[in-house]
């Protein structure tokens, strides 16, 4: 009996080291999740419960609002966007107020990295395009390089009325076209291509009227 007690004891012992064995393997072997990912890879999942689990955390992802990340829209930080909407929005104040030099002032704080940041947020979003299970993240950083890069127009923008108050026209012009040839079909990009025709730059079509 005794032998028979202990033969059972020993099978038991046997059978919970191998199933330790097989969890830690499965733990050492499971798959990576793509760093940009919320789920990570979906290709190697074998059990229909965890992909419904997934599949269900997603939805609620999706269907969730999401508060703006506080930093990228604090207007304290001088990365952000908000900050520099509040610049923009300062130096068109001086400009309508004939303060070309305060204005100028604002500008120059913030025209070098408006143009870098815009660059940056671009190459991201072409980077995490490439990634597999990374939309969402690309997504934002496509909508980051757009907000950027319309403060860069705007930017480009007043620094032409500076430079044509101070008689430079040939640097207006350049950032006259550069605001043109980013935004040609918006309001922005009317009122730069009316300002190289005011100076002299290119002209408009006139249409003369005929009596029948």
């Amino acid at each position: 009996m005794i032998k028979v007690l202990t033969s059972v004891f020993m099978l038991a012992c046997m059978f919970l080291c191998f199933s330790t064995g097989v969890k830690a393997e499965n733990k050492l072997t499971a798959p990576f999740k793509a760093p940009f990912s919320i789920f990570g890879s979906k290709k190697d999942k074998d059990k229909e419960s965890s992909q419904q689990l997934d599949a269900n955390a997603e939805k609620n992802v999706q269907t969730t609002p999401k508060q703006k990340p506080i930093i990228v829209y604090d207007s304290k930080n001088t990365l952000g966007v908000t900050y520099l909407e509040n610049a923009v929005s300062k130096a068109e104040f001086y400009i309508e107020e004939k303060d070309f030099e305060s204005a100028k002032q604002v500008l120059e704080e913030i025209s070098e990295w408006v143009y870098d940041a815009t660059e940056y947020h671009t190459d991201l979003f072409k980077t995490l395009s490439n990634l597999e299970n990374s939309e969402e993240q690309a997504n934002i950083e496509r909508n980051l390089a757009i907000q950027f890069a319309v403060l860069r127009d705007k930017t480009l923008f007043l620094e032409s009325r500076i430079h044509l108050e101070n008689g430079d026209k040939k640097q207006a012009i350049e950032n006259l076209v550069e605001v043109v040839r980013s935004q040609p079909s918006t309001e922005l990009g009317f009122k730069a291509y009316e300002s190289l025709q005011e100076i002299g730059f290119t002209y408009k079509i006139e249409y003369e009227m005929i009596d029948e």
